[in-house]
C-alpha cells in the first residue's frame, strides 16, 4: 500500500491542489517509485465537484477522519446525529463528512462486489471482521433502529459524505493485483467504479482533511 513516505515524495506536486487553487494541476515528473500526477488526481475530480459535495445549508458541520477504526468513526457520526436530535435539532441541520485517508480504512470505501472480488480473496479485511467470516462490506449492512451507523442509514438520514484517499487506493490496487495475478490498472479502475454511496475519491486523504476543515467542518480524528 502507499506509505506516508511515498506521499511526502509527491508533496511538492500536490501543492498545486491547495483549496484556493482554481485550476487542475499539470502533469510533472515524479520521483522514482511515486505515482504519476495522472494517478494522483482521480478521474473527473476537480475543486468544483469537491465543493459541491460539501456544499450545505446545514448549520452544524462535522468531519470524522479515520485510518483503521471505520466502524467507530461511523458510530461517532450516528452518536453526533442522535445528540442533536435529543436537543431538538433535526438531522437535516447536521452535515457529516468522513475521510478514509490511510491504511485499512480505504477498503471500507468500496461496495460488496469489491469485497467479494478482492478483499475477501486476499484476506485484506481487518482481523476483527475476518473472525466474523464476513462475505461483504460490513458498514453497508443496514441494522435499523436509532443507533444504525451503517452507510445507507447515515446517507438517508443526513446525506453523509465519504471521501477516499486516491493514493491509498492505488496502493491497495497494486497489492491486490500482485496477490491475484491481475493488472493493477484494471483493479484500480474496478475499485474506482464501485465506491460506497456518496463516496468520492480525492487526490490525497491528508489533503482532504485540511480542505474540509477550511470549509468550516469541525474535525474529530480516529485511529
Amino acid at each position: 500500500m502507499q506509505t506516508r513516505g511515498d506521499f511526502l515524495a509527491t508533496a511538492g506536486a500536490l501543492a498545486a491542489l491547495a483549496p484556493t487553487t482554481g485550476a487542475a494541476p499539470q502533469p510533472s515528473a515524479s520521483p522514482a517509485g511515486a505515482p504519476s500526477m495522472e494517478e494522483v488526481l482521480p478521474r473527473g475530480f476537480d475543486l468544483a465537484t469537491f465543493d459541491a459535495a460539501l456544499a450545505t445549508s446545514a448549520k452544524h458541520k462535522h468531519l470524522f477522519a479515520c485510518i483503521s477504526e471505520v466502524s467507530v468513526a461511523l458510530s461517532a457520526t450516528r452518536s453526533t446525529l442522535n445528540a442533536y436530535h435529543v436537543l431538538g435539532v433535526p438531522a437535516t441541520e447536521v452535515a457529516p463528512a468522513v475521510v478514509f485517508y490511510h491504511g485499512i480504512s480505504v477498503l471500507y470505501a468500496f461496495d460488496d462486489a469489491m469485497w467479494s472480488r478482492y478483499v475477501i480473496p486476499t484476506n485484506s479485511a481487518p482481523a476483527s471482521d475476518s473472525k466474523l467470516k464476513i462475505t461483504s462490506n460490513p458498514i453497508l449492512k443496514k441494522k435499523g433502529g436509532d443507533w444504525d451507523a451503517s452507510v445507507p442509514a447515515l446517507v438517508a438520514d443526513a446525506d453523509a459524505r465519504f471521501f477516499v484517499c486516491n493514493l491509498a487506493t492505488h496502493g491497495y490496487a497494486s497489492r491486490i493485483a500482485k496477490q491475484l495475478h491481475l493488472s493493477a490498472k484494471d483493479v484500480y479502475e474496478d475499485l474506482e467504479s464501485h465506491l460506497i454511496p456518496n463516496g468520492m475519491l480525492v487526490p490525497a486523504g491528508v489533503w482532504a482533511i485540511a480542505a474540509i476543515q477550511q470549509r468550516q467542518y469541525t474535525l474529530l480524528q480516529f485511529t
